[in-house]
């Protein structure tokens, strides 16, 4: 396909990931998404992949409470987490996966998911087209962590975030990590034993079966992380704007090894919103105009040319 300035390649699908940094940085986006010659992947970095390793210890275990036994969540590690990672990935992410279920987050989940109507479902990908204000079908693609809908009808879209645990070099940060704000429930050790608090911006409501934080909106404490879980839940077939929807986070951060329970809404103009940046941002990649200035084009394609030829050396 040939751009405004230069040539690009076709995009079959927009993500939560793409979507942000084209709002980030339009040059890096074109780097990574449209260039002729696409770079290879950066390496997994060690935070991660102890991320990863985290994420894939809790969900197999959660897999193994509520499904047959599946190749896929079994070996979800090796996939989650690159080779070169994987040594200390998997003691630390194993070390903070029991540290989660020491502090009682397993079986506070658990109490949620046994409210599902049928299994919950767990590390999924779904590709699907959501239909843009100008009636333009956009295509999302999307691999949400947790997905249930309660016995009183709220539709449940969870995910976990890890932050803060380890230092680029794989070390215990000296600082602490502060959570988001909003959560209903932080669970973090003293002298031995766990102990809970809830954030001094909560107020809670039991809201179909589910307890939420209803002083405050996702939007309100993580535009990015409301705007992940929304695209997630339309691609999971809710419609734009659907107030039936719980969005939350379970955060892990360190030096101090703390877990923080996030349960909030998103406001329908919120979504609506961000509905209309998605069909623009799709519309310029389909005409090519995601770079419009020549400038920046002729600089992003010499960037293109220097980093293809430096990592294939």
């Amino acid at each position: 396909m040939l751009g405004v300035f230069g040539r690009i390649k076709i995009m079959d699908f927009l993500s939560p990931t793409s979507i942000k940094l084209f709002k980030e940085d339009r040059e890096q986006f074109y780097l990574r998404y449209l260039a002729e010659q696409r770079l290879p992947k950066e390496p997994q970095t060690i935070q991660m992949a102890i991320g990863s390793a985290f994420d894939a210890f809790v969900k197999s275990y959660l897999h193994s409470c509520y499904h047959d036994p599946d190749p896929v969540y079994e070996n979800l590690f090796e996939k989650q987490v690159e080779p070169q990672n994987r040594d200390i990935a998997r003691r630390l992410g194993e070390s903070i996966f029991e540290e989660y279920r020491r502090a009682g987050c397993l079986a506070d989940l658990i109490i949620e998911m046994d409210k599902a109507v049928g299994p919950p479902r767990f590390e999924f990908e779904i590709k699907a087209d959501v239909i843009g204000p100008s009636g333009q079908a956009v295509p999302l693609l999307g691999k949400p962590d947790v997905f249930f809908i309660s016995s009183k009808g709220a539709r449940v879209v969870y995910d976990w975030k890890v932050n803060g645990v380890v230092t680029a070099d794989g070390e215990i940060p000296i600082y602490t990590t502060s959570p988001m704000k909003g959560y209903i429930s932080l669970k973090e050790e003293i002298n031995g034993a766990y102990y809970n608090k809830m954030h001094k911006d909560c107020k809670l409501k039991n809201w179909r079966g589910i307890l939420i934080n209803e002083a405050l909106f996702l939007e309100d404490c993580n535009e990015d992380w409301a705007q992940q879980l929304v695209i997630y839940s339309w691609l999971l077939g809710e419609e734009v704007g659907s107030e039936e929807v719980v969005f939350g986070i379970d955060q892990v951060t360190g030096g101090r090894l703390r877990f923080a329970t996030h349960r909030l809404l998103v406001r329908p103009d919120f979504q609506y919103n961000l509905l209309v940046e998605i069909e623009e941002i799709w519309e310029l990649v389909q005409s090519g105009k995601v770079i419009d200035d020549p400038e920046l084009l002729e600089k992003s394609l010499r960037i293109e040319d220097k980093k293809f030829l430096a990592v294939t050396k």
